[in-house]
Protein backbone atom coordinates (compact mmCIF):
# COMPACT_ATOMS: atom_id res chain seq x y z
CA UNK A 1 0.00 0.00 0.00
CA UNK A 2 2.86 2.42 0.78
CA UNK A 3 4.56 2.35 -2.64
CA UNK A 4 1.19 2.65 -4.41
CA UNK A 5 0.30 5.71 -2.33
CA UNK A 6 3.66 7.29 -3.09
CA UNK A 7 3.23 6.61 -6.80
CA UNK A 8 -0.27 8.09 -6.81
CA UNK A 9 0.96 11.09 -4.81
CA UNK A 10 3.78 11.61 -7.31
CA UNK A 11 1.41 11.34 -10.26
CA UNK A 12 -0.97 13.87 -8.69
CA UNK A 13 1.87 16.31 -8.08
CA UNK A 14 3.12 15.84 -11.64
CA UNK A 15 -0.34 16.52 -13.08
CA UNK A 16 -0.63 19.59 -10.85
CA UNK A 17 2.80 20.80 -12.02
CA UNK A 18 1.79 20.37 -15.66
CA UNK A 19 -1.50 22.18 -15.03
CA UNK A 20 0.33 25.04 -13.31
CA UNK A 21 2.73 25.26 -16.24
CA UNK A 22 -0.12 25.50 -18.74
CA UNK A 23 -1.78 28.15 -16.57
CA UNK A 24 1.37 30.22 -16.19
CA UNK A 25 2.10 30.09 -19.92
CA UNK A 26 -1.47 31.22 -20.65
CA UNK A 27 -1.17 34.13 -18.19
CA UNK A 28 2.16 35.32 -19.56
CA UNK A 29 0.91 35.04 -23.14
CA UNK A 30 -2.27 36.96 -22.39
CA UNK A 31 -0.39 39.66 -20.47
CA UNK A 32 2.10 40.08 -23.32
CA UNK A 33 -0.42 40.14 -26.17
CA UNK A 34 -0.10 43.34 -28.17
CA UNK A 35 -3.55 42.89 -29.72
CA UNK A 36 -5.39 43.03 -26.40
CA UNK A 37 -2.96 45.38 -24.67
CA UNK A 38 0.05 44.68 -22.51
CA UNK A 39 -0.44 43.97 -18.80
CA UNK A 40 2.32 43.84 -16.22
CA UNK A 41 2.96 40.31 -14.96
CA UNK A 42 3.86 41.04 -11.34
CA UNK A 43 1.67 43.99 -10.43
CA UNK A 44 -0.59 42.40 -7.82
CA UNK A 45 -0.42 40.57 -4.53
CA UNK A 46 -2.06 37.65 -6.35
CA UNK A 47 0.91 37.36 -8.70
CA UNK A 48 3.53 37.79 -5.97
CA UNK A 49 1.94 35.16 -3.74
CA UNK A 50 1.53 32.98 -6.82
CA UNK A 51 5.25 33.16 -7.57
CA UNK A 52 5.98 32.20 -3.97
CA UNK A 53 3.54 29.27 -4.22
CA UNK A 54 5.21 28.03 -7.41
CA UNK A 55 8.66 28.30 -5.80
CA UNK A 56 7.50 26.41 -2.71
CA UNK A 57 5.76 23.84 -4.90
CA UNK A 58 8.86 23.21 -6.98
CA UNK A 59 11.00 22.92 -3.84
CA UNK A 60 8.53 20.49 -2.33
CA UNK A 61 8.41 18.51 -5.57
CA UNK A 62 12.21 18.33 -5.79
CA UNK A 63 12.68 17.28 -2.17
CA UNK A 64 9.89 14.71 -2.38
CA UNK A 65 11.28 13.25 -5.58
CA UNK A 66 14.84 13.05 -4.25
CA UNK A 67 13.97 11.78 -0.78
CA UNK A 68 11.16 9.38 -1.54
CA UNK A 69 10.97 8.53 -5.24
CA UNK A 70 14.64 8.21 -6.11
CA UNK A 71 15.39 6.65 -2.72
CA UNK A 72 19.11 7.44 -2.46
CA UNK A 73 20.11 5.61 0.74
CA UNK A 74 23.54 7.23 0.98
CA UNK A 75 21.93 10.67 1.33
CA UNK A 76 18.45 9.92 2.62
CA UNK A 77 19.02 7.53 5.47
CA UNK A 78 15.98 6.39 7.45
CA UNK A 79 16.74 9.03 10.09
CA UNK A 80 16.99 11.78 7.48
CA UNK A 81 13.82 10.56 5.77
CA UNK A 82 11.97 10.66 9.09
CA UNK A 83 12.90 14.32 9.49
CA UNK A 84 12.22 15.15 5.85
CA UNK A 85 8.77 13.57 5.93
CA UNK A 86 7.68 15.79 8.84
CA UNK A 87 8.73 18.94 7.01
CA UNK A 88 7.37 17.57 3.73
CA UNK A 89 3.92 17.05 5.24
CA UNK A 90 3.88 20.52 6.77
CA UNK A 91 5.09 22.27 3.64
CA UNK A 92 2.72 20.27 1.44
CA UNK A 93 -0.29 21.38 3.44
CA UNK A 94 1.06 24.94 3.58
CA UNK A 95 1.45 25.01 -0.21
CA UNK A 96 -2.10 23.69 -0.59
CA UNK A 97 -3.51 26.36 1.73
CA UNK A 98 -1.46 29.10 0.10
CA UNK A 99 -2.68 27.93 -3.30
CA UNK A 100 -6.24 28.41 -2.07
CA UNK A 101 -5.33 31.89 -0.82
CA UNK A 102 -3.80 32.69 -4.21
CA UNK A 103 -6.99 31.58 -5.94
CA UNK A 104 -9.02 33.84 -3.65
CA UNK A 105 -6.67 36.76 -4.34
CA UNK A 106 -7.11 36.16 -8.07
CA UNK A 107 -10.89 36.15 -7.75
CA UNK A 108 -10.76 39.36 -5.74
CA UNK A 109 -8.46 40.95 -8.30
CA UNK A 110 -10.80 40.13 -11.19
CA UNK A 111 -13.81 41.32 -9.21
CA UNK A 112 -12.01 44.62 -8.73
CA UNK A 113 -11.63 44.96 -12.49
CA UNK A 114 -15.31 44.22 -13.02
CA UNK A 115 -16.50 46.56 -10.29
CA UNK A 116 -18.29 44.20 -7.96
CA UNK A 117 -20.15 46.72 -5.91
CA UNK A 118 -23.50 48.40 -5.66
CA UNK A 119 -24.57 51.96 -5.01
CA UNK A 120 -25.83 52.94 -1.59
CA UNK A 121 -27.33 56.27 -0.68
CA UNK A 122 -27.66 55.69 3.06
CA UNK A 123 -26.19 53.41 5.74
CA UNK A 124 -26.08 49.85 4.43
CA UNK A 125 -27.41 48.22 7.61
CA UNK A 126 -29.20 45.34 5.87
CA UNK A 127 -26.83 44.47 3.01
CA UNK A 128 -28.60 41.25 2.01
CA UNK A 129 -31.32 43.39 0.45
CA UNK A 130 -28.74 44.43 -2.15
CA UNK A 131 -27.76 40.88 -3.06
CA UNK A 132 -29.23 41.13 -6.55
CA UNK A 133 -27.68 44.58 -7.04
CA UNK A 134 -24.29 42.87 -7.12
CA UNK A 135 -23.50 41.97 -10.76
CA UNK A 136 -24.25 38.32 -11.55
CA UNK A 137 -20.68 37.58 -12.61
CA UNK A 138 -19.53 38.86 -9.21
CA UNK A 139 -22.01 36.70 -7.32
CA UNK A 140 -20.65 33.74 -9.28
CA UNK A 141 -17.11 34.77 -8.32
CA UNK A 142 -18.17 35.04 -4.67
CA UNK A 143 -19.73 31.57 -4.86
CA UNK A 144 -16.57 30.10 -6.39
CA UNK A 145 -14.54 31.75 -3.63
CA UNK A 146 -16.76 30.20 -0.96
CA UNK A 147 -16.34 26.81 -2.67
CA UNK A 148 -12.55 27.24 -2.56
CA UNK A 149 -12.74 28.05 1.16
CA UNK A 150 -15.01 25.08 1.90
CA UNK A 151 -12.89 22.71 -0.18
CA UNK A 152 -9.77 23.87 1.64
CA UNK A 153 -11.50 23.46 5.00
CA UNK A 154 -12.62 19.92 4.14
CA UNK A 155 -9.17 18.98 2.84
CA UNK A 156 -7.49 20.29 5.98
CA UNK A 157 -10.00 18.40 8.10
CA UNK A 158 -9.28 15.20 6.16
CA UNK A 159 -5.53 15.68 6.55
CA UNK A 160 -5.62 16.49 10.24
CA UNK A 161 -4.44 13.65 12.43
CA UNK A 162 -6.99 13.59 15.24
CA UNK A 163 -5.57 10.48 16.85
CA UNK A 164 -2.30 12.33 17.42
CA UNK A 165 -3.96 15.41 18.85
CA UNK A 166 -3.23 16.02 22.52
CA UNK A 167 -6.05 14.97 24.80
CA UNK A 168 -7.04 16.91 27.86
CA UNK A 169 -8.17 15.23 31.02
CA UNK A 170 -11.41 16.76 32.20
Amino acid sequence: QGPQKKLLHGIEWTVAALSATVGLVAVVQSHNDAASGFIANLYSLHSWVGVFVIAMYLSQFAVGTCAFALDIPSIFTPAVKANVVMVHRFVGQFVYNLTAATILLGIQEKEGFIGCNYTVTKADTFPIQHFFDIPKVCRIGHFIGILVVLTTLCTNFALYSFEKAPHRNR
